[in-house]
Formats: C-alpha cells, sequence, structure tokens
C-alpha cells in the first residue's frame, strides 16, 4: 500500500527518552501546530519530571530500609544526597533556565537575528 499525495500524510513523530523526532514531507498547514507542540513537550517534561521524583523517592526509600535493616551505616544518606543534587538539576533546568536556555529562548533569539537581518536589507 502506498500514500498518495492527495492523502494528507504529514510525517510521523518518533518520542523517545533522549527527544522528540519528526519525519515527513514537511509541516501542516495549521498555524497552531508549533505552538501546540512546544505546549505539549513542555507538559511532558513537566510529567516527566514529576515522575523522577517520584521514582526517587522510592529508589531512596528502599535504600534507606535497607540501610536500616543491615545495621546503619549511613550510606544511604550518600545515595539520597546525589538524588537530591540530581533532582535539583533537573528542577532548575526545566523550571528556571528553560526560559533562558531553553528552545523558547532559541526561537526568540532566531527570530530576533532574523529581523535585524530583515531591517538591514530595507
Amino acid at each position: 500500500m502506498t500514500i498518495q499525495d492527495d492523502e494528507g500524510f504529514e510525517g510521523v513523530e518518533v518520542e523517545t527518552p533522549v527527544g522528540t523526532f519528526r519525519a515527513g514531507r514537511g509541516r501542516s498547514g495549521w498555524a497552531g501546530e508549533d505552538d501546540f507542540r512546544s505546549v505539549r513537550q513542555y507538559v511532558r517534561r513537566r510529567i516527566g519530571f514529576y515522575r523522577l521524583v517520584w521514582l526517587a523517592l522510592w529508589a531512596f526509600g528502599l535504600v534507606l530500609i535497607v540501610d536500616v535493616a543491615t545495621g546503619w551505616d549511613g550510606w544511604s544518606l550518600w545515595v539520597g544526597a546525589v538524588l537530591g543534587i540530581l533532582l535539583a538539576l533537573r528542577f532548575l533546568t526545566l523550571f528556571v533556565f528553560d526560559s533562558l536556555l531553553g528552545r523558547e529562548a532559541e526561537r526568540r533569539m532566531i527570530e530576533a537575528e532574523l529581523r535585524k537581518r530583515e531591517g538591514r536589507r530595507h
């Protein structure tokens, strides 16, 4: 079975743990698609952060139980500290620095540069 041009195939989007990839015949005609995609991506990153928090809490809880059950050496606190540092970095990346270093910042910088170049031409 082949897909004809008039069937409206716009491509496929594949989501992986390292990012989202899009392949196909170009963009849709809907003007708000980029906005919807960026908002959806942001929401998914937030949900991923909350899942990571729950996973870290469960992992630390299990490590703490094992540490206490085997005579309390205190090594679980080091594991908790590492998990806490990783969560703090992820939090800063997602909620604090996203507007400074994220894709939206990149888009704003590109648009500003394009406006500068358009101004030079006219």
